[in-house]
């Protein structure tokens, strides 16, 4: 290992959760949302828990939307080629 990439995992922060590499300036974990260092306001909690809570709901309604593509595709298949 050069003097180079020590140096630079040296500078690198992780969370104390999930360890994850974060920036200096992040309050909280963009992995997991551990808070990271005490904020003076309430306002910058709540907006990166909404953040989360966004990005949360996006995701979970993208999976039921696949899910319910699946089964839409096997119901199209069993009507198509019918059951034995």
């Amino acid at each position: 290992m050069t003097n180079e990439a020590k140096r630079q995992s040296a500078d690198t922060l992780r969370c104390w959760s999930c360890n994850a590499e974060i920036a200096p300036t992040d309050n909280f974990c963009r992995n997991c949302g551990a808070q990271l260092k005490s904020t003076s306001t309430k306002g910058s909690i709540h907006a990166r828990l909404t953040s989360i809570e966004k990005k949360m709901t996006l995701r979970t309604i993208l999976e039921l939307g696949a899910l319910l593509l699946l089964a839409g595709w096997i119901a199209l298949q069993l009507h198509h080629f019918g059951r034995d």
